[in-house]
């Protein structure tokens, strides 16, 4: 049936016609709209917006071109699926006849993981080799789950426990289990104003409402921690039922959340009965650890670890630890999904875990990273800079006079791969204008110092065009 969806004419920028096609997407992604709802008559929303024909035209045909909408002869145009809106980390192609340099996708420096020949050498010369190739439980043998649990405790500092922690095939995995475990369709939650970006497809994929919450700004505009204020502003104005936080290295802008920022944060979650989800996939390379919301709030959360990022990103298994009342709505999410994270990977990781290669693996990577966040260091001012030394990636900020989405494509047509703040942008409007610059892909240092000395000159070619801030983002 038509909707009836118009957006505000009065936050609309030039050129319109694109200011439209992105608030469109950004109600998609919000879930505001969803699969099959009909979009106004051409005709009618021109009208309503006191705009020409044409310009409405041209903002359904870039909707389409972006895959958000379909056109049906005699009938209109209506939302299209929109479980594939938001993919900007699927591998992209690389551009012809020039070398390309990865800054986009965040893959843990994984040419430095453990030998898995050698551990697989290792494995099949033991007594017990074929029982990893039987069904086992859903949530995880007993073995394997207090393996989980050493390892929430040591590399995230979480009072993890073996009863309540379950094996998933990764952390994305477990995102997807706390979601559709601990919330009901039409439910609201709330997420960062820049927010790792499966979750903007993700959550109106199941029903589930995104509330974007601002984030505190320092002196340079830098953002911090997800605003306390705000998220109680917005709990008393929707309906929210739960929260999910990327304490640790927050994906794009790096901020990790202090002790005060969190217990300002667990205030506002325990007076409005939020469930946490505490996603942090980052949190084993940071040496010295905070608070974890399950320390804060262990009613409250479910606690998402993974050592994918650290070292096995191809054995796809994590951790998830959830309280005590729904582990059994937990373990038959998993079983519906995929039965149960394969024995063989998760051995192996245990292995890797117990027997020191997560430690020895662990340091190799922050050594590297270390190396390339001061080399970015050198490379740009300190005050459009955001990371640290032991984080995957940088948050750089540009001069407002320039456009991220232009600066990324210019970087492109050198063979430079990066992703602007569009891709993370959960608010239909923002003033961040800045791109995520990965220290974790590139193999050699030599090629990771070409491809930033690449983007600076990306960066400083467009410097004397003037161009118009983002529209929408």
């Amino acid at each position: 049936m038509s909707t009836m969806w118009k957006p505000d004419p009065n936050k609309l920028t030039s050129p319109k016609y694109l200011s439209i096609a992105w608030v469109l997407e950004q109600d998609i992604q919000a879930g505001r709209l969803v699969e099959g709802d009909r979009l106004p008559p051409q005709r009618e929303l021109a009208y309503q917006l006191g705009v020409t024909l044409g310009t409405i035209t041209r903002a359904y045909a870039e909707a389409e071109r972006k895959k958000l909408v379909r056109g049906e002869t005699g009938r209109g145009t209506f939302i299209a699926k929109t479980a594939k809106v938001h993919a900007p980390l699927m591998l992209m192609p690389n551009t012809q006849g020039i070398q390309s340099y990865d800054l986009a996708r965040n893959l843990g420096l994984a040419h430095l993981n453990p030998d898995l020949g050698q551990m697989l050498r290792e494995l099949s010369e033991g007594p017990h080799v074929n029982s990893f190739n039987e069904y086992g439980p859903s949530e995880g043998t007993p073995r394997h789950r207090e393996i989980g649990a050493q390892f929430l405790n040591e590399f995230y500092g979480a009072p993890a426990n073996a009863s309540q922690t379950l094996v998933t095939c990764g952390a994305q995995h477990g995102i997807q289990l706390a979601m559709l475990a601990m919330f009901n369709r039409g439910d609201a939650i709330a997420v960062d104003e820049m927010i790792y970006p499966p979750i903007l497809s993700l959550l109106p994929a199941l029903g589930l409402q995104i509330v974007p919450i601002a984030a505190e700004r320092d002196e340079h505009g830098q953002l911090g921690a997800m605003s306390a204020e705000a998220l109680a502003q917005a709990c008393t104005k929707q309906d929210i039922r739960g929260i999910f936080l990327i304490p640790n290295a927050q994906n794009p802008t790096t901020h990790t959340l202090s002790n005060t920022e969190r217990q300002k944060l667990a205030g506002v979650i325990e007076k409005y009965n939020l469930t946490v989800v505490e996603d942090d996939p980052y949190t084993p390379f940071i040496s010295h650890k905070q608070k974890s919301f399950l320390e804060l709030l262990p009613e409250n959360t479910v606690l998402i670890g993974s050592p994918s990022k650290a070292m096995s990103a191809g054995l796809r298994t994590g951790y998830i630890h959830v309280p005590n009342p729904v582990k059994t709505a937990f373990a038959n999410a998993i079983g519906e999904s995929t039965w149960m994270a394969a024995p063989l990977n998760v051995e192996i990781v245990s292995r890797w875990i117990t027997g020191g290669e997560l430690h020895e693996t662990l340091q190799r990577k922050r050594d590297v990273l270390r190396q390339r966040y001061r080399f970015m260091q050198k490379m740009f001012p300190q005050n459009v800079l955001q990371g640290g030394e032991e984080k995957l990636f940088t948050w750089l900020h540009l001069p407002r006079q320039q456009s991220a989405e232009l600066v990324a494509q210019a970087a492109l047509l050198r063979g430079v791969e990066v992703l602007p703040h569009r891709n993370f942008q959960a608010m239909q409007r923002t003033d961040v204008n800045a791109l995520r610059v990965s220290l974790s892909t590139i193999r050699h240092q030599g090629q990771f110092e070409e491809a930033i000395f690449l983007l600076k000159a990306s960066i400083e070619h467009l410097e004397g065009i003037q161009t118009p801030r983002p529209m929408l983002g």
